[in-house]
C-alpha cells in the first residue's frame, strides 16, 4: 500500500500507535505463572476499548488477537489457557491493530503490525544475547529503509547482524508490505537476495527479523499455525511497521518507552 493522503497517513499512525501501546502493555504484564491466554484477553480488551479491531482475530481463521510463541516457537503460536509461562522462558508477542474506514461503502483497514520477544523472569546470558541481537538487527534494517534504498539494503543489514552472532536466520518467513488485506507485496527477506526493488515514499512495510540460536530451518506444527525450530532451540522475533519517506522511515509502531539505538 502506498499512502498519499494526509488523512490516510493519520489513520495508519493511529493504528501503529495503538499497536505499540498494547504490545508494551502485554509485554510488561508477562510473568511466570501467567498463561498466554490471559495476555491475549488483555490485548483484545485494550484494542476494542479504544474502538478498533484486532487484525489477527479471524485472519485466515486465526483464532486469537495475539500470536504468542514460547522458546523454540518462532511465530504464530496460539494463546492457550494451559500454556503457562515459567521462569527462564522467552515469549514472542506479535500483534496487529486495524483502524477501519469505509470507502464507497466497503471497509478499508489501516494496520499497525509489531512484535517483540521478552524474557520471562531470568534467562541465561546466551538467550539474552539472542534477544539483543535480533532486536539490533531490526534497528539495523530500519536504518537501511531509506527512501530510494532497495529491499536488499534492508535484508543485508539484518543478515550482517545475524551472521556476526552466528545465528540461524529464518528464511521461510520475513517482512511484508501492509495494506487493507494485511499482507501485501513486497516480501522482505532478512538476508541478501540481490533484489533491486526500491522503497518509495508512502509505502507501508513491516520489517521482522527472526533469529534462531541454532539452525535456520523451521517446521509448522500439527495445529497448522505454530512454527517451531527444527532443532528445538530458542528463537527470537522483533517487528516494526514503517512508513517510507524521502529520507529516514517513520516508525509507526514504536512503543511508548522504547529507546531505539
Amino acid at each position: 500500500m502506498i499512502l498519499t493522503k494526509d488523512e490516510d497517513i493519520d489513520l495508519i499512525r493511529q493504528a501503529g500507535k495503538l499497536a505499540g501501546e498494547v504490545l508494551e502493555l502485554i509485554s510488561k504484564a508477562a510473568k511466570p505463572g501467567m498463561s498466554t491466554w490471559e495476555l491475549d484477553v488483555m490485548a483484545e480488551k485494550a484494542i476494542r476499548d479504544a474502538g478498533h479491531i484486532p487484525t489477527f482475530k479471524g485472519y485466515r481463521k486465526f483464532p486469537n488477537t495475539v500470536c504468542t510463541s514460547v522458546n523454540e516457537e518462532v511465530v504464530h503460536g496460539i494463546p492457550n489457557k494451559k500454556k503457562v509461562l515459567k521462569d527462564g522462558d522467552i515469549l514472542s508477542l506479535d500483534i496487529g491493530v486495524s483502524v477501519r474506514k469505509m470507502i464507497d461503502g466497503k471497509p478499508f483497514d489501516f494496520i499497525g503490525d509489531t512484535a517483540i520477544t521478552v524474557p520471562i523472569g531470568k534467562v541465561t546470558d546466551r538467550v539474552q544475547r539472542l534477544l539483543d541481537a535480533t532486536q539490533a538487527s531490526l534497528y539495523a534494517g530500519i536504518k537501511a529503509a531509506l527512501g530510494g534504498a532497495t529491499l536488499d539494503d534492508i535484508g543485508g543489514a539484518i543478515e550482517d547482524v545475524g551472521n556476526a552472532g552466528a545465528y540461524g536466520i529464518v528464511r521461510d518467513y520475513g517482512g511484508h508490505g501492509i495494506g487493507p488485506q494485511y499482507h501485501e507485496d513486497p516480501f522482505i527477506f532478512n538476508y541478501r537476495t540481490g533484489s533491486k526493488t526500491k522503497l518509495k515514499p508512502g509505502m507501508v512495510i513491516a520489517i521482522e527479523p527472526m533469529f534462531n540460536q541454532g539452525g535456520h530451518k523451521v517446521r509448522t506444527k500439527s495445529d497448522g499455525w505454530t512454527v517451531v525450530t527444527q532443532d528445538y532451540r530458542p528463537s527470537a522475533h522483533f517487528e516494526h511497521s514503517l512508513l517510507i519517506t524521502e529520507g529516514e522511515p517513520e516508525i509507526l509502531t514504536k512503543r511508548p518507552s522504547e529507546v531505539i539505538s
